[in-house]
């Protein structure tokens, strides 16, 4: 019998209300990250089962020759891929009726229990559609979030057998990753992992305090410090702050040629065949 999830049982006529209550219950589910129990035993928070990296798109990175842009990780997967799936559209930014992104650039699946998606909400493509698939996100301005996301499996009606890739391109607003914010940072930093190698700081001499990028951070993270925004160590590197700062005060670099192969096999027995 196939697996329902939530995408099949919300998406009555593309009603945002139905997809929105359905978001609900996922964020009533993170709610657990508050609880030293709960979150101990809920598989979401699990890091054996979600293992995620952002990947900062749109962004003037500082990195040495030998050091690949973050994008080409997602590409590598695409060509390495045995499946891939897109789906017709974002469910967290058709359940808020986002206005500020594209609602039709949903997420990319692959490996081989992305064939178990449905197919009146996604489609299977070549390698070619993926990689456009991709562009098309970037160049809105929406940066990819890929890794093994055992929330997924939930939302999509697969039964779990560890073949599936996550590529999410969602946005800051409607994003369901906010609401790992619950969750203490040992917690989420175990399962949502920065690049390695990749730094991102405040110059303290351009920031004028405006707190733009505190309001744009979803994990409420950044705060103020002196005047002045200021980065913990837990930050994520979405780098989605970095575009909201009018006087370029956040700087962004990578410095570890070996991000990329280190990326890939920490998630890679997910996509391949």
């Amino acid at each position: 019998m196939k697996k329902i999830g939530l995408i099949d049982l919300t998406r009555i006529s593309m009603n945002p209300k139905f997809l929105r209550v359905g978001m609900k219950t996922i964020e009533i589910n993170l709610l657990a990250g508050k609880s030293w129990l709960l979150r101990h035993l809920h598989p979401w928070y699990d890091p054996e089962k979600t293992n995620m990296f952002w990947i900062p798109v749109n962004q003037e990175i500082q990195r040495d020759d030998d050091v690949v842009l973050p994008y080409e990780v997602v590409s590598e997967f695409i060509d390495r891929s045995s499946c891939r799936v897109i789906v017709d559209f974002c469910g967290c930014r058709e359940a808020f009726e986002c206005k500020d992104h594209p609602r039709d650039i949903g997420c990319l699946m692959m490996g081989e229990d992305a064939k178990q998606i449905s197919t009146a909400f996604s489609r299977q493509v070549t390698k070619k559609e993926a990689h456009d698939h991709l562009k098309k996100a970037v160049d809105s301005g929406l940066p990819p979030f890929i890794g093994k996301a055992r929330i997924d499996d939930y939302i999509f009606g697969v039964k779990n057998t560890g073949r599936l890739l996550t590529v999410c391109f969602c946005c800051d607003c409607c994003c369901l990753t906010r609401w790992f914010k619950y969750a203490p940072s040992a917690t989420r930093n175990a399962s949502m992992h920065r690049l390695e190698g990749l730094d991102i700081r405040v110059n303290a001499d351009k920031c004028v305090g405006c707190k733009k990028c505190m309001e744009k951070c979803f994990l409420d993270l950044i705060s103020e410090k002196d005047g002045k925004a200021y980065i913990p160590i837990d930050c994520r590197g979405c780098g989605r702050c970095i575009s909201a700062c009018s006087k370029n005060a956040i700087e962004i670099s990578l410095n570890n040629p070996d991000f990329i192969n280190n990326t890939i096999k920490r998630i890679e027995k997910y996509v391949s065949s």
